[in-house]
């Protein structure tokens, strides 16, 4: 081997040694990641509570805004909530407080400065925030009347409501969020969005009533939850009729008059 081939080699393997150690440097020197652990995606969240968020980050530290120079590897986390920033954070737990309703969280690395990085490091997570339970079925069952009751035709209905919210209708349709359909002989008769027992006034007779549990889009819940009960009305059911004494009165008063007159009259005889 002449001194020019082993030049040669020598040149060679030490391309191969300075590309390796590249190579590994490149490795070494992640990007930095972001990843969401809470709440996971397309969560349920029951109560109108706040949102948990848990984080973690990697290759990238962690720092208050506006306490350092900028730079890709330092900097904070910007929340955008339905597209909108709604803080910046320095650690990798917080809440959110939501309003009912279907929500997207992103998390955002960003520099000092509140630049996002190069390529952009985000992840979002959707949400469903509910004054509801989050979990559990609905159910409604009828406290008064009675099955088979026979009442008055001034009544009231009273009913019991379980994982389930009464809200106005009209709203953002909400997981275990709505209101209820009084039907009444197969007829609808009344919305009802509180807790309040139902007027009900209704003619002499047999009478069905059904309560439906509905979303805030009037649309019956998926399965159906609803409860019914039968009864008859009858007017003079629970009344007080009064009575008038009008007559009884006068006959007595006259009947004291004659009286009267006849002791006078013996007296008199006396």
């Amino acid at each position: 081997m002449n001194v020019r081939t082993f030049a040669l080699l020598v040149a060679t393997m030490g391309l191969v040694f300075l590309s390796g150690g590249s190579a590994s440097d490149v490795r070494a020197a992640s990007p930095p990641a972001l990843s969401i652990l809470l709440p996971v995606n397309n969560a349920v969240l029951g109560n109108a509570s706040p949102v948990p968020v848990v984080f973690t980050v990697s290759n990238f530290n962690l720092t208050e805004p506006g306490t350092g120079p900028s730079s890709p590897n330092a900097g904070h986390v910007a929340v955008f909530v339905d597209g909108g920033l709604t803080m910046q954070v320095a650690v990798d737990a917080f809440r959110l407080a939501l309003a009912s309703g279907p929500h997207m969280i992103l998390l955002q690395l960003v520099m000092d400065n509140g630049t996002a990085l190069s390529p952009d490091v985000s992840q979002s997570v959707s949400v469903n925030v509910t004054q509801g339970p989050a979990t559990g079925q609905p159910g409604i069952s009828i406290a008064f009347p009675m099955e088979g009751a026979i009442l008055g035709t001034d009544l009231y209905l009273s009913y019991r409501v379980s994982n389930f919210v009464l809200v106005p209708p009209g709203r953002l349709n909400v997981t275990n969020e709505g209101h209820i359909h009084v039907i009444v002989d197969g007829s609808f008769y009344a919305e009802v969005a509180d807790y309040q027992p139902v007027h009900l006034g209704l003619p002499d007779g047999a009478h069905n009533v059904t309560l439906q549990l509905v979303d805030s889009l009037h649309h019956p819940l998926n399965p159906a939850v609803s409860a019914s009960a039968h009864f008859t009305v009858h007017a003079l059911v629970g009344r007080v009729i009064p009575v008038d004494y009008t007559t009884y009165f006068g006959v007595t008063n006259l009947a004291l008059a004659f009286a009267i007159v006849a002791l006078m009259y013996r007296k008199l005889e006396a």
